[in-house]
């Protein structure tokens, strides 16, 4: 692997960090891009973790912050979209441990979890911070894989050090942007078929290096398509003569893994027999599809892949700035409590 190529790959992966940052903040849907991208990045580290998510078990609140229930048991679940002083990584270990999640429960025997005693661990950690503290300097991208390689090595916590060591990697790298919540990297990494586990070296900085590439163009990818549904979705209810509330129904669509009747009417103060009536019509007309269950207990999604679900493109960007769908018009699109 020569230094050009690394280059080239360092400048390839800010530039699409950049732009997803850009996306983040400009872009007419940021509000269903940024919890979807949230999600998206929830679910891959729990499929590395092996305890992978139900679109169930995904909670959105009213702010777009997006949690898990408590049937979700994947490591580092706590720190996701949490954020953490640099400092604090390099030089505080037990506050390094406090935000992936790690806190002593005096009720429960460290064995009774297969987890190491508490002050074991801060040593372990405190020895890991001393290993990075004498790494080479370099770009924070490259950085980033060090650390996280190392914390693999050192396995401070003896369960989920795979996923602790990719959170860590993404906040020192990736997370600088505002366009990660600590998982992109592991959005890439799923993706590929290197041997990331075991790599070393130049071949362990390009994998990383690709990885952020892959990730961050997986969120790209969904701003296209969700901004291409957008599209699609104002064309049907501009063409309605009464469109009633279903714009609101599909703006509450684009923003949840799923909704139901129940939800939809306790978000918009309907009546059931109205949410169901509402869903129906989006149904028939192809934008929204039937998940699961029998009358009101039916779910509903958006027809539109999650990064993981669908083929990375590169084709240039189709659509326009969809301005029907921007949060600047009239306010219908502000996050919808559920």
């Amino acid at each position: 692997m020569d230094d050009m190529s690394l280059i080239s790959s360092y400048a390839e992966a800010q530039s699409l960090l950049a732009r997803v940052e850009e996306r983040r903040r400009l872009s007419p849907i940021r509000l269903p891009l940024g919890i979807r991208s949230r999600v998206a990045e929830r679910h891959a580290l729990a499929r590395l973790d092996n305890l992978p998510l139900q679109d169930e078990d995904i909670r959105v609140d009213g702010r777009g912050a997006v949690r898990t229930s408590d049937f979700d048991l994947s490591h580092g679940r706590r720190a996701i979209g949490t954020p953490i002083n640099l400092e604090t990584i390099t030089s505080d270990s037990a506050g390094l441990l406090d935000w992936l999640g790690i806190r002593p429960d005096r009720g429960i025997l460290p064995m009774q979890v297969w987890q190491r005693p508490l002050a074991d661990m801060i040593e372990a950690v405190t020895a890991w911070q001393r290993d990075i503290a004498v790494l080479s300097p370099s770009p924070p991208l490259l950085h980033s894989a060090h650390m996280a390689h190392l914390w693999r090595h050192h396995a401070p916590v003896g369960r989920g050090d795979l996923v602790y060591s990719l959170l860590i990697g993404d906040r020192w790298g990736p997370g600088r942007w505002d366009g990660s919540a600590g998982g992109l990297i592991a959005l890439g990494l799923e993706r590929s078929s290197a041997p990331w586990r075991r790599a070393q070296g130049k071949a362990m900085e390009q994998i990383w290096l690709s990885a952020i590439i892959t990730g961050a163009q997986a969120h790209l990818d969904l701003e296209v398509r969700l901004r291409g549904y957008a599209a699609r979705a104002s064309q049907f209810i501009n063409a309605r003569r009464r469109p009633g509330r279903l714009k609101e129904v599909l703006a509450l669509a684009m923003a949840h893994p799923r909704i139901s009747s129940g939800s939809v009417a306790k978000s918009l103060d309907l009546s059931v027999a109205g949410a169901i009536k509402l869903l129906s019509i989006a149904t028939d007309a192809g934008l929204l599809i039937e998940r699961s269950g029998q009358a009101s207990y039916r779910s509903y999604a958006i027809p539109v892949a999650a990064p993981s679900e669908a083929p990375s493109r590169t084709r240039a960007d189709p659509f326009e700035v969809a301005s029907f769908w921007s949060d600047e018009d009239d306010g219908d699109l502000a996050p919808i409590p559920i």
